[in-house]
């Protein structure tokens, strides 16, 4: 595999962390073969230091950098061993993502002062490539955004929580990135914090945590918006409901009263008791809509209603 070199440093490309090609660039230590043994099932972020010997500090792990949203275990890990002066990694996935090429890679690598620079300009074009998908997810989510005011159903729902599920992936996919920035201080010293590449790519990462934290947080407003939404919408379904029962009262009452099939009932011999009876019924419901119109219990039943009326005339204008 590749091997390239720099004006201050090197990057070695390999295949595979299980290769020996790998293998051979690593000290034979216990912690080695048991980074190399756990990245076989890979399924979280490894990070390992050594700064025992000053000047000899060395930083090793495994970064996963891509992960599918529709298949749990479809996922990328980036392997690497960081020194001063050395940097070998695994082989990258270029081919399987348009947003990260190799070209531009090697040719900001040209003037990189250090390894710690090449690493960090790797890590910064692997978030180059989140940021651009995150430039997509906002189209999403900014008509998501409206399609909760024109149409609030099942479906949108499902919507929200699948963007939000997108948003938390990302997010675990950054922490392993802040990670590893805190750590290449923490193992070299604050002295590479001066430098242009390790500026730039923090900056980066800081940026994408600060769209992510943004992102979650609209979707949590949607979220509540959807409850408060639907919560409302079944309050004034059972408000309806409600009023609907209450004005048919009387029809229920006096229908039940004169189906009694008892023998001694004057006014189901009177001449005018049909007629009577229609009438007592229609004025006792009027009376029982005028009550609760004067409560105030139907006006924004009422309001609902005229409100949909008019966005039938609107979409019928259009």
């Amino acid at each position: 595999m590749p091997q390239y070199h720099f004006k201050h440093a090197i990057w070695k490309e390999e295949r595979n962390i299980t290769d020996e090609e790998f293998q051979q660039h690593l000290p034979n230590s216990h912690k080695m073969r048991s980074w190399i043994q756990d990245s076989q099932n890979l399924t979280v972020n490894i990070l390992h230091m050594e700064t025992a010997v000053p000047g000899s500090e060395v930083i090793w792990g495994s970064l996963i950098y891509r992960q599918n949203a529709e298949k749990k275990h479809d996922i990328q890990a980036f392997h690497f061993f960081l020194s001063n002066d050395f940097l070998l990694t695994s082989k990258l996935d270029f081919e399987s993502d348009e947003d990260l090429r190799k070209e531009p890679l090697l040719e900001q690598m040209e003037s990189a002062a250090s390894a710690v620079e090449l690493m960090m300009i790797i890590l910064g074009h692997m978030v180059s490539s989140i940021l651009h998908k995150i430039d997509v997810f906002e189209e999403q989510l900014r008509n998501l955004l409206w399609e909760i005011r024109e149409k609030n159903d099942r479906d949108t729902l499902n919507k929200i929580e699948t963007l939000r599920h997108r948003i938390l992936l990302w997010k675990n996919l950054i922490l392993g990135f802040r990670e590893i920035k805190m750590a290449i201080p923490e193992t070299f010293g604050k002295e590479v914090m001066e430098g242009a590449e390790f500026n730039r790519t923090s900056m980066r990462i800081d940026r994408c945590q600060m769209l992510i934290n943004s992102y979650k947080d609209e979707i949590n407003n949607m979220v509540d918006m959807e409850n408060v939404v639907a919560n409302y919408r079944g309050n004034e379904i059972m408000k309806t409901l409600t009023v609907l029962t209450t004005l048919f009262t009387p029809v229920m009452a006096f229908g039940a009263l004169w189906g009694m099939n008892f023998d001694h009932m004057p006014e189901l011999k009177w001449k005018y008791s049909y007629l009577a009876s229609i009438l007592l019924i229609i004025g006792s419901t009027l009376f029982m809509y005028w009550y609760l119109r004067k409560r105030g219990w139907t006006g924004d039943i009422l309001k609902s209603l005229s409100s949909k009326k008019e966005r039938t005339k609107e979409r019928i204008g259009r």
